[in-house]
């Protein structure tokens, strides 16, 4: 994001290419490309209220087991709603699951906050019993 082209973009276009960029970076399993959005510091958390993984290269590392737990599966940004210094992403996470036949869906928003054109937080919010249900139990 600090190439010579961001210097055309607003604040606000900036956070939500960051948000859109990270989740972008998260499907195409590219780890660098994800570590190019955060701050070295940044935090992240799975749920609010939930310990946070730090630094930016263990958030990185958790995206790696996530991703490794989910092979088949597409992160997929709906909206994002953006101000100069923190947005609202949204977005669905998919998988096909061959044993029930159908694609399992979970929406989910993230809250990232942005500093220095970095992302130094985000804050998972979706429905951890939802996700549970969908994506682990058995028909």
């Amino acid at each position: 994001m600090a190439d010579s082209t961001s210097h055309s973009l607003t604040e606000t276009e900036i956070v939500e290419a960051l948000g859109r960029e990270f989740f972008l970076a998260l499907d195409s399993r590219d780890p660098r490309r994800m570590r190019n959005t955060l701050a070295a510091n940044a935090t992240f958390r799975v749920h609010p209220h939930s310990a946070p993984i730090r630094p930016a290269d263990e958030i990185v590392a958790y995206f790696g087991t996530v991703v490794s737990s989910y092979p088949n599966a597409h992160w997929d940004v709906t909206d994002v709603i953006a101000q100069p210094d923190r947005a609202a992403v949204m977005y669905v996470i998919r998988e096909y699951s061959p044993r029930q036949g159908r694609e399992r869906i979970s929406e989910q928003v993230a809250v990232i906050r942005v500093s220095g054109g970095k992302i130094v937080s985000i804050v998972g919010y979706y429905d951890g019993a939802e996700f549970q249900r969908v994506f682990w139990d058995v028909d």
